[in-house]
């Protein structure tokens, strides 16, 4: 006998069935829909996709890939430098685009509270110098550094409570609108801290490690933009080695995609 499709019948049995997978594919969701309704055609089941998404029963992760999990977006706030920052910006004339961030964000995701941060600023290649004099002029802001090398940051930046570093912006890396400000998502800052180490040297070892385990469980990650943004930084094959390495993090990454 031909089970009908409705609404309730699907948000019932499709929660059901996927509730034990973390996730699955755009061929298995059909497959299952098919049990439920043998006639289904491939267009009718792109629309249903459509519909489950705007209901919010499933949510895409990465190209194809669907998870039942409902996690909170990752939506930080702006701090005074932060938005002190953008008002010097708004009056820098030809700059492509701009992200900024504060290591401060981290403090949810660790144990042991950092109590010295990094505010990160990235414009575009061009617009790096012509930005980190406009803040220098400024007065309002001290210990201003741009792009800094390992050597910067062990012998100066290392020792300061408070840091505010200038750096050209990776193209098409992903970011955010939030309240009028760019920010970077949170599959950015994650990918950043796994390159950049002698920056984020305070974020390193097991540390890492928590960080990315606190994301993965707590917010909605784009496994694709994920990658993606770590293959843009060459690092993608080992951002997912380091997910296999640790068994907890791979738990939380969809095995379709890792």
């Amino acid at each position: 006998m031909t089970i009908m499709y409705t609404k309730k019948h699907t948000e019932t049995k499709l929660t059901k069935h996927f509730s034990r997978r973390e996730a699955f594919s755009r061929e298995e969701l059909f497959a299952y829909l098919r049990k439920l309704d043998p006639e289904l055609k491939e267009t009718t089941f792109t629309w249903r996709i459509f519909d489950l998404k705007r209901r919010q029963l499933i949510k895409e992760v990465g190209k194809g890939v669907y998870s039942l999990e409902q996690k909170r977006r990752f939506k930080p706030e702006a701090d005074e430098v932060m938005r002190e920052i953008c008002s010097i910006l708004d009056n820098v004339g030809n700059h492509q685009g701009y992200n900024i961030w504060s290591t401060a964000w981290l403090n949810e995701f660790i144990e042991l509270q950092a109590t010295s941060f990094l505010y990160i600023l990235e414009v575009d290649k061009a617009s790096v110098e012509r930005v980190f004099f406009s803040l220098k002029d400024s007065r309002f802001f001290s210990n201003l550094f741009i792009n800094p090398d390992g050597k910067i940051i062990e012998h100066y930046i290392s020792e300061l409570p408070q840091s505010i570093i200038v750096a050209p912006m990776i193209s098409r890396a992903p970011i955010m609108e939030v309240n009028g400000m760019a920010f970077p998502t949170l599959e950015k800052i994650l990918v950043d801290l796994f390159c950049d180490s002698k920056l984020y040297f305070a974020y390193q070892g097991q540390q890492l490690v928590k960080i990315f385990e606190a994301s993965l469980s707590k917010y909605e990650i784009n496994y694709s933009r994920l990658f993606n943004y770590a293959k843009r930084r060459h690092r993608e094959d080992t951002l997912k080695a380091f997910l296999h390495e640790h068994q907890d993090l791979c738990k939380e990454v969809p095995s379709i995609i890792a």
